[in-house]
């Protein structure tokens, strides 16, 4: 791998943990909870990936480098582990939900399935999930993944392995991957870039009716 890699992570339940030992097994590099971080660690590192549960549209622990992106969103890599089987618009969805507008076009995401077992979660988590089975049980149509939810109260589900985790490996080892594996970042031209940024430029100073419309163009540009 060329470079240095930093992981920073957030390991609810110990899914993320286990896939952070796989990464730093197979590529040699530093890892830090995401609890842990200070700033002054991201400057030493050429690559610098995140990875989180995915639980209720929202990923664990952002928040704690979410507040640096607007120094290392070029060199920064997203990883969402969750309960349900790979899809790619699972990996866009972690990264709409977690990355701005302002940078998640510089970004690429990953998405791996982890694990459930409903034995872990803590009492307040229990409850939750109960409001979300009752939900489901109360519809009219189940789909596929409310499916798979249902099965897992019943059925602890643990998918950590190397294999699903090997496209990110991949990424981060500078070789090729099958975009229809991730979701790749859509500007890597320098040019490019610029341009974006002058046209966000002009959407925050724009009125209000304006700004909305530029930024919805931006976003699906």
């Amino acid at each position: 791998m060329k470079g240095k890699l930093l992981i920073v992570f957030n390991s609810a339940h110990g899914y993320v943990k286990r896939y952070v030992d796989i990464l730093g097994n197979a590529l040699g590099c530093d890892a830090v909870p995401a609890d842990k971080l200070r700033g002054d660690m991201l400057g030493g590192y050429d690559k610098i990936l995140y990875i989180g549960s995915v639980r209720g549209g929202t990923l664990g622990g952002y928040k704690k480098i979410a507040d640096y992106l607007d120094v290392i969103y070029k060199k920064f890599i997203l990883c969402g582990v969750g309960l349900f089987p790979f899809r790619k618009e699972r990996a866009e969805r972690v990264k709409s939900v977690a990355v701005s507008v302002a940078y998640e076009k510089f970004v690429p995401a990953f998405y791996v399935q982890g694990g459930f077992d409903l034995d872990e979660l803590s009492r307040t988590e229990k409850m939750s999930i109960s409001m979300i089975v009752r939900q489901l049980k109360s519809a009219s149509v189940i789909d596929e993944d409310g499916t798979y939810f249902l099965n897992a109260m019943n059925t602890p589900v643990d998918e950590v392995k190397q294999a699903n985790i090997q496209p990110l490996i991949d990424y981060l080892d500078d070789k090729t991957v099958d975009p229809e594996l991730y979701s790749p970042p859509e500007i890597t031209d320098p040019e490019e870039e610029k341009q974006f940024f002058e046209e966000m430029e002009k959407a925050a100073s724009a009125p209000e009716n304006k700004k909305r419309a530029l930024k919805k163009k931006l976003k699906g540009k």
